[in-house]
């Protein structure tokens, strides 16, 4: 999955999800902090292509929602970051998705 950081979003496949996390044998914390490394590396590249909108970091309560099926996306650079620190591909368990968000940025006129 390329992946952008333009108020994407991605939806887990949360079957694959917790056969993932049972698999590499992480915590929901050590998981939650090893996404947030690869979240900094992802920030650190997109800074470079002069982008912003990347999430701050990956929280263990995330993950816990997403193990427990209370919360179904996330952030498509977040969803990125999670299955990187899984070590699947970039895909795998993530399927990006447009939700529609009215964007409270206050727009310059000409």
């Amino acid at each position: 999955m390329g992946f952008t950081s333009r108020d994407m979003y991605a939806e887990v496949d949360g079957d694959l999800f917790r056969r993932a996390l049972r698999r590499s044998g992480l915590s929901y914390q050590e998981l939650a902090d090893e996404a947030a490394t690869e979240l900094r590396k992802i920030a650190r590249s997109e800074r470079r292509k002069h982008r912003d909108g990347v999430p701050e970091g990956v929280s263990k309560s995330l993950i816990e929602q997403l193990v427990n099926a209370r919360t179904r996306t996330t952030h498509e650079l977040r969803a990125v970051a999670i299955e990187r620190a899984l070590g699947v591909g970039d895909g795998d368990l993530f399927v990006p998705k447009v939700l529609r968000v009215a964007n409270t940025r206050q727009r310059k006129t000409a």
